[in-house]
């Protein structure tokens, strides 16, 4: 149940496409530097493995900075949708 919750949380994001394209899928290894990872895609990696840790307070720094508006905005809808309370800092 685990591994679903994280497949569906990871499509919620916008991350679908990225899975279909790992060879391994959702059980990819990506490393420290990302296995062919963009920016914006290892953002939206970071953020759905904060969420799947179901803690109370999930602190986003700059989380959002690598987006595009349309991808900012369902990844927001999906944090706050998920996290009991959300902390985020951007820096202008």
């Amino acid at each position: 149940s685990d591994v679903d919750e994280a497949n569906e949380l990871c499509r919620e994001l916008g991350l679908g496409e990225l899975l279909e394209r790992m060879p391994s899928g959702l059980m990819q290894i990506v490393g420290e530097t990302g296995w062919q990872l963009s920016h914006g895609e290892r953002s939206r990696l970071y953020l759905a493995r904060a969420l799947l840790q179901r803690a109370e307070l999930v602190v986003l720094d700059e989380s959002f900075a690598a987006l595009d508006p349309d991808t900012l905005d369902r990844c927001l809808r999906c944090a706050l949708s998920r996290a009991p309370t959300l902390l985020v800092i951007a820096h202008p």
